[in-house]
């Protein structure tokens, strides 16, 4: 049993890599028990406006446009277990004061607001920077299952925080959620002290291939400085390099049309059913299905299998936002919410595999930083637009519409650009 867990997922082999799992599961976890307990909070403090919850969830999305990039680059420069227990740490400490605030009864939504983007920020350092480390802690032939699999714990979490969350916010409130979102970033925490592993980039600084001291403080002044130079660095190399980038600006796009409607949830729920249950139902849902696409992904061994996962992640992930839209009854918005999650997790997993196969480990954090930022920016701006304009437009019509313009966009670049039609139609990138 143990040999045939092992050829199914080989990245579990690697005691580094069950630890840096745990962390994704327990601070995204952390992350998605907060978007529910945030979302809702605001919603009830607010007097039910979509405004105020987009501008919530704007703030806890928009880090990763400013601090996700810094991020990636000190990653690509500095130890990045030291980085991602640092930001956790942080994490921890804004998490806490939310739960304190809220149980106390003086939290006003400015406050939501100053606090989630401080937990945004936390996680916009952690993201980058863990992605950047699943290739140092497995073997290269381990790394498409392994990426997979941190896709798997990422989505899964989305079913764990809302899960857990779900039972404190029923019960116990809101207040209550926030301390479960400490307790689960305290988990992880502890997961990256675990770690024993350095990442390459620890080990010689990838512009100019000198040994450096990365203990001492002048070391980590004289990096920090040179943030802009390796940004830009990175850029050139995203630029030149078309593969990436037509992956990054899909992501961008998919994020937009098809990840961007939690501002619209709980007025969706209010009107569907008036209560937080059916809200915690469809990040639930969202969750479950994530967690089963992306396990799906994780065991593609060929490319025929991987043209037609990213066939179906594409076009579905359009229908799911349709069929959210269209649905009346509790239970077709749970099954909608599913479909939506399990072709979302894989259409993200399958471009984040694309995306690490090929980049360079010197540019690694910064391009998945960049990759991070493009699809959490837009969600965060997109978020923001959704949530004022359904204080005038169907929320059914925000959702019917995005869903199908992506569709059309997905289809689209399987004729206009080569590099898309390439992994659509054989589920490879074209050779450099």
């Amino acid at each position: 049993m143990g040999n045939s867990a092992n050829k199914r997922f080989p990245a579990f082999t690697s005691t580094n890599f069950c630890w840096l799992f745990a962390n994704s599961v327990f601070t995204t976890g952390s992350r998605w028990a907060q978007i529910l307990g945030c979302g809702w909070l605001v919603h009830n403090l607010s007097g039910g406006s979509t405004t105020a919850v987009g501008w919530i969830t704007f703030a806890s999305f928009f880090p990763f446009v400013i601090v996700g990039p810094i991020a990636g680059a000190l990653a690509d420069r500095f130890d990045r277990r030291k980085i991602l227990i640092s930001g956790g740490i942080f994490g921890v400490l804004g998490a806490s004061v939310l739960a304190v605030a809220t149980a106390a009864n003086v939290i006003q939504v400015w406050q939501v607001g100053v606090l989630a983007f401080a937990t945004g920020c936390v996680q916009a350092i952690a993201v980058p920077t863990r992605q950047a480390l699943i290739a140092n802690v497995v073997p290269a032939a381990h790394l498409p299952n392994a990426i997979a699999i941190s896709a798997t714990s990422q989505q899964g979490s989305r079913l764990l925080g809302p899960l857990f969350g779900a039972v404190f916010l029923e019960t116990l409130g809101a207040g209550a959620v926030f301390a479960v979102s400490a307790i689960l970033l305290a988990l992880g925490v502890y997961a990256a002290t675990r770690l024993q592993t350095a990442s390459a980039s620890a080990e010689a600084d990838p512009l100019d291939s000198q040994p450096s001291d990365r203990g001492s403080i002048n070391a980590f002044i004289k990096g920090t400085a040179k943030v802009g130079e390796d940004l830009a660095s990175a850029f050139r190399y995203v630029k030149s390099d078309r593969r990436i980038l037509v992956v990054i600006a899909l992501v961008g796009a998919h994020c937009s049309f098809t990840m961007a409607f939690d501002s619209m949830m709980p007025l969706l729920s209010d009107q569907i059913r008036g209560s937080s249950s059916l809200y915690s139902s469809v990040l639930i849902g969202l969750g479950a299905g994530a967690v089963a696409g992306t396990l799906n992904v994780s065991q593609i061994r060929t490319d025929r299998a991987r043209s037609i996962a990213f066939i179906f992640a594409g076009v579905g992930s359009g229908l799911a936002m349709v069929c959210l839209g269209v649905s009346n009854g509790v239970l077709p918005i749970f099954l909608a919410s599913i479909l939506a999650g399990w072709t979302q997790g894989s259409y993200m997993a399958l471009s984040a595999t694309l995306v690490q196969q090929v980049v360079d480990d010197r540019f690694r954090g910064r391009v998945m930083s960049f990759y991070i930022m493009i699809a959490a920016g837009h969600m965060a701006l997109v978020n923001l637009a959704f949530g004022q304009l359904a204080e005038f437009i169907s929320v059914r019509v925000l959702l019917i519409v995005p869903g199908l313009i992506w569709i059309g966009i997905f289809l689209l670049s399987s004729v206009f650009s080569r590099e898309a039609r390439h992994v659509i139609r054989r589920g490879t990138f074209l050779s450099r």
